[in-house]
């Protein structure tokens, strides 16, 4: 029996490489493109019409630029709150294949920029990153910088939008689930795109400041009205069946958006447009062949940790309801102020604040119920350190190698430091949860530790509900989700071996807070 079970975890493992080095190869391909840093040390990727790669052709290998009537238009692409370039950089390639030059950034305290985040979304926050973007199109020999458009998601829509209510050079400003406030100048050729299923607040304000701009009330969503020509034309499109994050990532969108930059910037198309994107599809592939894999991984770090002996499964369920209410009580503690605002990264300081005084109570629970087996602690504690760190290594590796087309995992100094602190934050509460709730065999505790992380994601819905953590919270709930998911599975395969909790402990602290290390806004630069 176990002999199939190492077969099959081997072909698994083989067929995520082969996935992996698919999409290294995608990665490379695509378009032409090119990491440049721009003034002011704002990190880009460079997209260019034609192939990329070192096949004949590339634009950035060239000898001389081409003249300036056979250039192409420029777009800059500027992400939304905790993403990065690479969050849009699919809908980067797609509109660059379509004969666009295209420049997508990471704006401050995103991704590789180590600008500190203003946390002040007033609408002048982020202008100056899209004007340094917005000049490097200008003063570029690669495209026509006299034909601009800004594109932006979520956040990234209200810095566009601010921007192009300030500059009006622009041809054209794209809205995509976002924009929040106008300047003195009306933007250009202005489509507001949002997702059917984009919070209220979102699309409500999108139709608002489209019916302001076309002078009607209230918008027709996918009437246009006024005209490219002169520049004033508006449009606001529901696009059905998506959601917040999908919809960077949809065909129909991208057509959608291409379309209106053909119209606004005077592109002559001779053929259909064309959109692909492998990297996504081997991404999807490659992070559901990790889940399998998660098990031998789980496997083989508890049997190179000590072995614990197996808890009764009696009082799983109690440890359920005090892991609840240690979740309870600590919203009013940290809801005022977060004692771990030092931290500096936006939203996941609340998150951190949060689960870290569930932690320390959970903790005092269990040393005055004299449930806390320190001596198992300690046993042979070198070995499930080991143990530890080489799962954590090779699960970060494994994830690092396909979320290339999804966001940065990469830590920059500041993130690094950032993550350290949070690992000692969110030890405690990964510690206690594991004693009070897996015990019992290991379907029992699969069950038990399934639940109690259901029991966290209910929790953190309420407390954003209520007003205890940002509302943006919401929109990262299906990949909190997701995370746990992974950590369950891990979870229940390295019991199944060893039944080590502090492995397992420490394994899902790390997990956990490399995520929010890396993809949160952070408000300081060494």
């Amino acid at each position: 029996m176990w002999t199939y079970v190492r077969v099959l975890a081997w072909i698994v493992a083989a067929l995520f490489i082969l996935a992996v080095a698919r999409l290294a190869r995608d990665q490379k391909r695509g378009p032409a493109h090119s990491d440049v840093m721009l003034p002011g040390g704002i990190p880009a990727t460079f997209y260019l019409p034609g192939p990329g790669g070192m096949a004949a052709g590339n634009s950035f290998l060239t000898p001389f630029p081409r003249p300036v009537a056979e250039r192409p238009p420029a777009v800059v692409l500027v992400h939304g709150f905790t993403a990065d370039r690479e969050t849009m950089s699919s809908l980067a390639r797609k509109i660059a294949e379509n004969g666009y030059g295209v420049l997508a950034i990471d704006v401050r305290g995103h991704g590789e920029n180590r600008n500190p985040f203003e946390n002040d979304f007033s609408r002048a926050t982020l202008r100056p990153d899209v004007k340094a973007a917005v000049d490097f199109m200008r003063a570029s020999d690669r495209v026509d910088g006299s034909r601009v458009a800004v594109i932006g998601h979520s956040m990234g829509a209200g810095a566009v939008l601010d921007y192009a209510s300030n500059d009006p050079e622009l041809k054209a400003a794209i809205m995509i689930s976002g924009g929040f406030s106008l300047g003195p100048v009306r933007p250009k050729n202005a489509l507001f795109i949002f997702a059917q299923h984009d919070p209220d607040f979102i699309q409500n304000l999108s139709k608002i400041f489209a019916a302001h701009l076309a002078g009607v009330q209230p918008i027709a969503l996918g009437q246009l009205y006024g005209d490219f020509a002169h520049g004033n034309a508006v449009e606001a499109i529901q696009m059905p069946g998506l959601n917040h994050v999908t919809i960077l990532n949809s065909d129909r969108s991208a057509s959608t958006i291409i379309k209106w930059l053909d119209s606004s910037l005077g592109a002559a198309r001779t053929g259909d447009i064309t959109l692909r994107d492998p990297r996504l599809r081997l991404a999807n592939i490659a992070s559901w062949l990790l889940l399998i894999l998660l098990v031998p991984i789980g496997r083989i770090a508890g049997s190179i940790a000590s072995g614990w002996p197996e808890r009764e499964a009696q009082g799983g369920w109690i440890g359920m309801a005090i892991l609840a209410a240690a979740l309870i009580i600590a919203m009013p503690l940290v809801a005022n102020d977060s004692p771990v605002a030092f931290m500096s990264l936006i939203v996941a300081e609340s998150e951190l604040a949060w689960l870290g005084v569930a932690g320390i109570a959970a903790i005092a629970v269990l040393v005055l119920w004299r449930r806390l087996e320190w001596r198992w602690i300690r046993e042979r504690i070198g070995a499930t350190l080991v143990a530890a760190a080489l799962a954590f290594a090779t699960i970060y590796i494994c994830q690092n190698s396909y979320w290339v087309a999804l966001h940065r995992l990469a830590l920059t100094p500041e993130r690094m430091v950032a993550w350290i602190i949070a690992c000692l934050i969110m030890l405690p509460f990964w510690l206690g949860f594991e004693f009070l709730v897996r015990r019992g065999g290991i379907v029992i505790s699969t069950v038990l530790g399934a639940g109690g992380r259901a029991v966290i994601v209910l929790l953190l819905f309420a407390g954003a509900a209520i007003g205890v953590f940002p509302g943006v919270l919401f929109l990262s709930v299906p990949l909190i989700i997701l995370s746990f998911v992974m950590l369950e599975i891990f979870a229940a395969s390295a019991y199944s071996t060893s039944r080590n909790l502090f492995l397992i402990a420490l394994v899902e602290t790390m997990l956990f807070t490399m995520p929010l290390a890396a993809t949160n806004p952070i408000t300081f630069m060494f």
